[in-house]
């Protein structure tokens, strides 16, 4: 089975995939480290923002150095979308090479979800333009500024810690409307940046998986699977998957168009906004709450939300 994109907690020598579920009702410790992770201040260490619990293993991928096995890459990724379980699956159709070579792979076996709604953030326009030349069915899932803020508390229960940017959110609101539509699994593009590159990837993975979760999906990588991530050669730029893509029938614009680093537009998070709490949660970490920038308004907003997702937690 293709492994499923969800992070394991540690808390006083136990584990488990849930946060609140481990520690409970015991009291708890904001942890400075593990709030500045969140907040995108420092690299992916394992912290979380709870005294004493931590994510394991703190890089996700950890371990699983790519290596070249002479497998051609289209049978090694044959291979794990045949392990796939589900017979009819939902696919989460972006703009880029990964998931588009997936829609190929996958194309007699999914329907593909692509999000909506807000200008100049969503990949609607080349979803459509992969779904039509493959000939995969293509569901669009609208989901503007009002759906994010409506959302975002329940992304915070599920991902258990702030948030930098609300781009996690649509990944619940994709998950959310697989589900309505009957599918229990989600395919997704996520790992392969990570394991063509080499990195370990401690940070947005985890989440992807939270969320599904949350939904009531399984989400799967078939990048992520062992037969392909300890397999494929060192290819940080993707070209062989690139290659794959334009054999595949993947338009050229979409085959070799470069990473696009996706960040979510700023949205109105007043409705979410807890004054007092920012500020007794600033003062445990000796800094001042702002929200002068995009970045801080999220960030200091989902901690509020987070805390109050720990009732136990001491400020």
């Amino acid at each position: 089975m293709t492994p499923r994109l969800e992070p394991i907690y540690e808390w006083r020598g136990v584990r488990g995939a849930s946060l609140a579920e481990l520690v409970g009702d015991e009291p708890l410790r904001l942890e400075p480290d593990g709030v500045r992770e969140a907040f995108g201040e420092t690299a992916a260490t394992g912290a979380t923002c709870i005294a004493g619990a931590r994510v394991s293993p703190p890089g996700y991928l950890r371990g699983v150095a790519p290596r070249s096995s002479g497998r051609p890459l289209r049978s090694l990724l044959e291979r794990v979308c045949e392990r796939i379980p589900s017979r009819r699956v939902a696919l989460a159709l972006g703009g880029g090479v990964d998931s588009a070579v997936l829609a190929a792979l996958l194309r007699d076996r999914a329907v593909a979800y692509t999000l909506a709604g807000l200008p100049g953030y969503g990949e609607e326009r080349e979803a459509v333009a992969v779904a039509r030349r493959l000939g995969i069915e293509l569901r669009s899932v609208e989901a503007g500024e009002a759906e994010f803020v409506v959302a975002l508390p329940g992304a915070i229960r599920a991902c258990e810690r702030p948030l930098y940017n609300l781009h996690p959110v649509g990944r619940l609101l994709l998950a959310r409307a697989v589900r309505t539509d009957g599918f229990d699994c989600l395919v997704t593009g996520d790992g392969a940046d990570q394991v063509f590159g080499g990195t370990s990837a401690g940070d947005y993975l985890p989440l992807v998986g939270s969320l599904g979760r949350a939904a009531g999906v399984v989400t799967v990588a078939p990048f992520l699977h062992p037969t392909l991530a300890r397999q494929v050669a060192l290819d940080p730029d993707k070209l062989a998957l690139r290659k794959l893509a334009l054999e595949l029938g993947v338009p050229e614009e979409i085959a070799l168009r470069p990473k696009r680093a996706r960040f979510a537009p700023p949205m109105d998070l007043a409705a979410h906004w807890d004054g007092p709490l920012a500020a007794s949660l600033g003062r445990a970490l000796g800094r001042a709450p702002s929200r002068a920038t995009d970045r801080e308004r999220v960030s200091w907003t989902t901690l509020g939300l987070f805390a109050r997702s720990f009732p136990g937690l001491e400020a």
